[in-house]
């Protein structure tokens, strides 16, 4: 399956909802660039793959670490901004 997908203003694309629903696509994903090419992976729970990382070993974990950080604080906020604003 291709499509062409639009990216808006601020760098976002949207995936159509019959490709969510196929891949298992929730509100959290693993994103990677290999060899100019976008990958993006359907994550469960980021609890559970931090888990699995540490248990069988990461080459960079501190990457890792870094991109769970980062996942966390955008929810965290996108929770504040729900409740309170």
């Amino acid at each position: 399956m291709e499509l062409l997908i639009k990216i808006d203003d601020k760098g976002r694309i949207l995936i159509p909802v019959h490709i969510r629903k196929k891949l298992g696509l929730k509100r959290v994903v693993k994103m990677r660039v290999e060899e100019n090419k976008l990958i993006i992976e359907s994550v469960e729970n980021p609890i559970e793959v931090l888990v699995q990382t540490v248990v069988k070993g990461s080459k960079n974990i501190e990457e890792e670490i870094a991109d769970f950080r980062k996942i966390s604080e955008r929810e965290g906020l996108k929770r504040v901004r729900e409740r309170w604003l």
